[in-house]
Formats: C-alpha cells, sequence, structure tokens
C-alpha cells in the first residue's frame, strides 16, 4: 500500500497522485512538482489525501490550475 501524504507535506516526487476528499468530491488525480507543499483543498480543507500513481519527470510535466485546490497557505502550522 502506498503511503498517503497530507496538506502542507513537501512533495518528494514529481508525479501523478490520487487525490481523494472528505466526501463531496469523487477521486481525481492531480500533477505535483518535487518541492512544493501538498495543496489544501477549497472545501474540505486539510481533509484531502494523495498517493503517489507514477513518478514522472519534471521535464515532462505541463502545469496547469486546478480549481479544486489552492496552494498550501505559508507559514506551515505546528
Amino acid at each position: 500500500m502506498n503511503k498517503k501524504f497530507r496538506p502542507g507535506e513537501i512533495v518528494q516526487e514529481s508525479g501523478i497522485y490520487r487525490v481523494t476528499h472528505d466526501s463531496h468530491r469523487l477521486m481525481h488525480e492531480a500533477t505535483l512538482l518535487h518541492g512544493v507543499r501538498f495543496p489544501i483543498c477549497k472545501r474540505c480543507k486539510h481533509n484531502v489525501r494523495f498517493e503517489l500513481r507514477r513518478p514522472v519527470s519534471p521535464t515532462s510535466i505541463i502545469t496547469g490550475y486546478h480549481a479544486i485546490l489552492e496552494d498550501y497557505p505559508e507559514p506551515y502550522p505546528a
């Protein structure tokens, strides 16, 4: 079983991640790049989890905006 990541943790490997929300939305996938924080969800906030489906090379990724997710607010809470 793959490790599940939480909002605010640092993405250790660029890749396609399965995104599982609390209960308001079906699972979907998102591309996340190494070194950024896993984002929060606009609706379920911190009740979203990420699971690496497959790693990808950062040079092969075309980034875009995912409306359901937003950047993790700084600073990282304790």
